[in-house]
């Protein structure tokens, strides 16, 4: 396995940790989750089919009446066995993608199990049928033989897989002593497609580092640059128990990345105020607190964006119309485009431009932005009834097809917005570990339009990351719901 850091001092003019980011940048990842899921979701039609196909082979010959509908109904309870039995099993354990599990005994003992935890729901044929043990006994092999099929498949594309590094999980240290040296350690050893990204210290004067720990590849300020050019997956905060208050600053600064943060267990949980709720996990030998997990990780993200694909390419369709009146309105009535297009940040703190439909009579997008207020001059008089419906907002439907935002998440801020309160509020920062969205929840609770006080940004802060850590499809659905409520309210908009 390759790992990414062999650097001696403080440098970050070419870090190593910048050449094995770079390495990593463009290449294609996969979840190691998704991949297993995929796995069982193939099982499980394999378990249908082989319930189906004797089915098909009595119907076609003419032998027995077949019951379609009990024959589906029997075939997707036993692929809910087969799967529950295989993965309390540890059929889909992902510690080693390179050696995925593979044993058949295990395959063929999960289908007798269903068939035998099936018969007292029902059977497909009449119990007194000379065709039931044929039956059963073809079902069984034809499911096995296919089971068998979809595993040997997927061992033999994940080992090629994680050669690849598509199951790369990169893994920083803040910390420079003993402890970051057995994390880097355990890594270097472990042949499972994790890789030792480096470990990141700002004490670099002569002296003060461990002898016994690790070289360092750079400061703090470097490991938020690698986190935010998706250069790293988890990062693990190493630092001597004595050490709270830099824990805590430590663990602050780093939460604003869309990644997985650890601290080891030697540090009491109430240093980190900011979670309130602490999982023990462990690397080799060494306990870790899980200060957070990843957001959007594994399914979630594309869940996310299919439904931002489907939902937002539908109202696109049905607002084609609207865009046509709108856009002649605004020409009628004031000089200037049709479309204002404000810099704003996304994930990760990058720059996109986002689109609305002009509504003042100004084009501002400089380090000094003024927030809109009520009866502001600025605002035309078509302005006024887009910015009340909301319809101004319309053509960010066109940056989330583009993948730039999304439906719903944290509200965009101009970037002028951002740098003001990003130095004064906390948390603000951790706003972009999603997209972007055109709506959210702290819209849809009357948190929205001009914020007189820092209190009122704080509030839309903690609500926009209450939102992040509990993202749910079902959640974005109603947001979206109630935001058709809002929007005919009128509230907060001006």
């Amino acid at each position: 396995m390759s790992n990414a850091v062999t650097v001696g001092t403080v440098d970050s003019s070419q870090s190593g940790w910048e050449a094995g980011a770079t390495s990593h940048k463009h290449r294609p990842r996969w979840s190691r989750k998704v991949a297993a899921d995929l796995v069982g979701a193939a099982e499980a039609v394999a378990v249908v089919s082989g319930c189906l196909l004797p089915a098909f082979i009595y119907a076609r010959a003419g032998e027995v009446a077949v019951n379609w509908t009990a024959i589906l109904q029997v075939g997707l309870v036993a692929a809910i066995i087969v799967h529950l039995c295989l993965k309390s099993w540890g059929m889909y354990d992902t510690m080693s993608m390179e050696a995925f599990p593979s044993r058949p005994h295990c395959q063929i003992g999960a289908l007798m199990i269903a068939c035998l935890a099936i018969l007292g729901l029902g059977l497909p044929l009449p119990a007194r049928q000379p065709h039931v043990a044929i039956w059963y006994a073809t079902w069984i092999m034809l499911s096995f033989t296919l089971m068998l099929l979809v595993r040997t498949l997927a061992v033999a594309a994940f080992a090629r897989m994680t050669k690849a590094g598509l199951f790369d999980v990169r893994i920083a240290v803040f910390g420079a002593g003993a402890v970051a040296r057995r994390a880097r350690d355990h890594l270097m050893m472990a042949d499972n497609g994790v890789h030792f990204v480096g470990a990141f210290d700002d004490r670099s004067a002569v002296g003060r580092l461990n002898p016994e720990g690790v070289a360092v590849a750079g400061g703090l300020d470097d490991l938020v640059a690698l986190g935010r050019i998706e250069g790293v997956d988890r990062i693990i905060v190493a630092l001597p128990a004595s050490a709270s208050d830099r824990i805590e600053h430590v663990a602050r600064k780093l939460e604003q990345l869309p990644v997985s943060l650890h601290v080891v267990t030697h540090i009491v949980s109430d240093l980190v105020a900011s979670a309130p709720a602490h999982k023990v996990s462990a690397l080799g030998s060494i306990g870790l607190l899980d200060i957070k997990q990843a957001p959007l990780s594994d399914w979630s993200p594309h869940v996310k964006r299919f439904e931002d694909i489907v939902l937002g390419g539908l109202l696109l369709l049905a607002t084609l119309p609207l865009f046509l009146i709108i856009a002649l309105a605004i020409k009628l009535e004031s000089q200037g485009p049709v479309f204002f297009t404000q810099r704003r940040r996304r994930l990760n703190q990058r720059v996109i431009p986002v689109l609305k439909f002009r509504t003042m009579r100004v084009m501002e997008d400089g380090p000094d932005v003024k927030q809109a207020t009520w009866n502001d001059p600025r605002i035309t008089r078509i302005g006024k009834l887009l910015r009340r419906s909301s319809l101004d907002e319309l053509p960010q439907l066109i940056n989330v097809l583009r993948g730039e935002m999304s439906l719903v998440g944290p509200r965009p801020h101009a970037i002028a917005h951002d740098d003001l309160y990003g130095g004064v509020l906390v948390g603000y920062v951790n706003r972009h570990q999603v997209k972007p969205g055109i709506t959210g929840l702290a819209q849809v609770r009357g948190l929205r339009g001009e914020t007189r006080s820092d209190e009122k940004m704080q509030s839309r802060i903690d609500t926009d990351l209450e939102y992040i850590t509990a993202w749910s499809p079902w959640l974005d659905i109603k947001i979206l719901a109630r935001t058709v409520v809002a929007v005919l309210k009128g509230c907060n908009a001006h």
